[in-house]
């Protein structure tokens, strides 16, 4: 029996945003003899809604990167910033005009600018195709994106932040400051004229969620199997007995990788556990 971790974007969601037929099937079979499959994800717990990731038989999930735990209905563990240290990161990224999105448990708080971004650079990949528009439309509904001035830091814990700095020196100017108290992921490349990412608490990885459901299960890390694409993967596949690991990830990950999939979009991720003979 093996414990089975898939990132979401890039891993189980290809470009078409939508799991193949072929891998729900695929999932199916393994969760009927008898593996257990989570989710571990980047995305807050309120993105889980969307690609239809629903019909992904999943005993549980790691979201936020590690900063939410969850198996069957119930919560294991939920990791919160320090409302002060918060307070600190949203002045910086204020003053150095970095927009940014507070990820927590049911709500996306986004500072101004931050659909915009998103709106300009579906459109630069995916051109007028009102299809994909349409998705992106109904997927912010169901993550439940609201503005930043709803946010109550009072009242509200926030696991991780997502951000976008346009000015990508503005933001380096900031690193040294965020690197004490946080690991800071990037997704852009350097052709890119922006930086965008995600600042996760140190010791809150997906790794570290991986741990805290084996421990839950009184498992053994030998048995689990993770899969993955981007660098807050990177943890996870070290972690893992076993990393599967996307053909187009960055060769940082990839050197960590026993085995490697292709587009999910072409069932890479059916074609790589028929491969491992799971």
């Amino acid at each position: 029996m093996k414990y089975l971790f898939f990132d979401v974007d890039g891993t189980l969601l290809g470009k078409s945003r939508h799991i193949t037929e072929n891998t729900i099937t695929k999932l199916n079979a393994l969760k009927d003899k008898g593996h257990h499959i989570f989710i571990c994800t980047g995305r807050a717990p309120t993105s889980i809604v969307s690609g239809n990731l629903e019909r992904v038989p999943a005993d549980g999930f790691i979201a936020s990167a590690g900063g939410f735990v969850k198996v069957g209905n119930e919560f294991i563990f939920k990791n919160y910033m320090d409302s002060d240290i918060l307070t600190e990161v949203i002045t910086l990224f204020v003053n150095h005009k970095v927009l940014f999105a507070l990820e927590t448990e049911k709500a996306i708080y986004q500072s101004p600018g931050v659909n915009e971004f998103f709106d300009n650079m579906h459109h630069r990949e995916f051109g007028d195709n009102v299809e994909l528009q349409r998705f992106f439309e109904l997927k912010r509904e169901k993550e439940n994106r609201v503005p930043l001035s709803e946010f109550d830091p009072a009242k509200i814990g926030v696991t991780k932040v997502a951000f976008i700095a346009t000015d990508r020196y503005q933001f380096l100017d900031i690193v040294q400051y965020l690197s004490d108290h946080f690991n800071i992921v990037t997704f852009s490349s350097e052709n890119n004229d922006f930086i965008n990412g995600e600042i996760i608490l140190k010791n809150c990885t997906k790794a570290d969620g991986i741990k805290r459901i084996i421990n839950y299960y009184h498992a053994d890390m030998k048995d689990t199997v993770g899969f993955g694409d981007s660098m807050n993967d990177y943890q996870m596949i070290q972690e893992c007995a076993i990393g599967v690991v996307s053909l187009k990830a960055p060769e940082k990950i990839k050197a960590l990788g026993d085995y490697f999939f292709d587009d999910p979009d072409q069932d890479g991720i059916v074609k790589v556990i028929n491969e491992m003979h799971l």
